[in-house]
């Protein structure tokens, strides 16, 4: 059976590769005739003439190897949305369509506009939609649109392992982390402040993952940098005494993915989290982590993380059997095949 995959990003994408590419050689491991590639390389945050020119020649190729295919998985991105209109020609072929970010919302204007059409156009024309926010199932539900709801994929079992073999660290100082992208950095940014005063009364450190430095004079606080790799997060992310989950409270922001969380939660991280979309609805699942209401709690809310050091390491312990359970890439992988062979999720 012949399976094409497009993903939004290539392998060194860390969300690409979390939903994608760590699956693509067990997909083929079940017989699948597997064709895969991307759109964004590793380092693109928005479409420039580099970008645009290589959706371009390439786009020709995408349109042939979906024609052919009997299943096709399309990961954030919208970019074969026209060819919803033509996917039962000739032969009958099984669309799924995964995505963690609210693709439906980015930019404004026509750019927007051009969004909302190739989501309708995507979401209708699939066979099967995979969100990792619950916000969407409700509405896909009410349109007709079968949906499914998954936290993650993470590969709980590496963030174990490589948990296991941090070496010792001076267990006053509580570390504060943080995984993302220079993309993504504004979302803590007005924290920096705070956590800077708050090392003058608490011993904490705060290591970023992910930029190569900050715009910011830290006057008190240890800040660590560094830039994203895979083998980096992996060793760094289960060094976290606490983790940090922030959103700027706009309607995007409820609407997006949450693989923060996830990472920490694979790793054993309690985490302190703007008490919103997914965040807010891990939050009420289970007590793993600190809800924050407002940019103004955050100082009260760390403190009283960082001083509760056996809570912390009973949440931990609950995060990692729920990961294990839930958003592991077993567990995964079993939900993914489940909506390509049309099974129900």
């Amino acid at each position: 059976m012949k399976l094409f995959i497009l993903a939004v990003g290539d392998r060194r994408r860390a969300s690409s590769r979390l939903r994608v590419w760590d699956h693509v050689d067990w997909l083929r491991e079940q017989g699948y005739d597997l064709t895969a590639d991307y759109v964004m390389p590793p380092n693109a945050q928005s479409i420039t003439i580099d970008v645009a020119w290589r959706i371009l020649v390439r786009w020709p190729l995408w349109a042939w190897q979906f024609i052919r295919a009997d299943r096709i998985l399309i990961q954030e991105t919208l970019i074969l949305a026209p060819l919803m209109w033509i996917k039962s020609w000739w032969k009958s072929r099984h669309v799924v369509f995964d995505f963690s970010d609210p693709v439906d919302t980015i930019g404004s204007g026509l750019r927007n506009r051009m969004q909302q059409l190739g989501f309708v156009a995507m979401t209708h024309g699939s066979n099967h939609v995979i969100v990792e926010n619950a916000a969407y199932l409700t509405a896909l539900g009410g349109k007709g649109i079968t949906a499914s709801q998954f936290y993650g994929p993470v590969d709980v079992d590496r963030y174990q392992a490589t948990g296991r073999e941090q070496p010792p660290r001076e267990k006053s100082v509580v570390r504060i982390g943080w995984t993302g992208s220079p993309g993504t950095l504004y979302f803590i940014t007005p924290l920096f402040p705070m956590l800077d005063n708050l090392a003058k009364s608490h011993r904490i450190e705060l290591m970023l993952i992910g930029v190569k430095a900050v715009d910011y004079s830290f006057q008190h606080l240890a800040v660590y940098t560094r830039e994203w790799n895979e083998a980096e997060e992996f060793h760094l992310v289960p060094s976290f005494d606490l983790g940090l989950f922030v959103l700027d409270g706009s309607e995007r922001s409820k609407r997006r993915g949450a693989g923060k969380l996830f990472i920490y939660m694979a790793s054993g991280v309690p985490f302190v989290a703007t008490n919103l979309g997914i965040a807010q609805d891990i939050l009420s699942l289970m007590a793993v982590g600190y809800p924050v209401d407002d940019l103004r709690a955050w100082s009260s809310v760390l403190i009283k993380a960082i001083n509760s050091t056996e809570e912390r390491k009973s949440m931990s312990t609950i995060a990692v059997k729920y990961a294990h359970q839930n958003m592991s890439y077993s567990a995964f992988r079993l939900h993914l095949t489940a909506a390509l062979e049309k099974r129900g999720t």
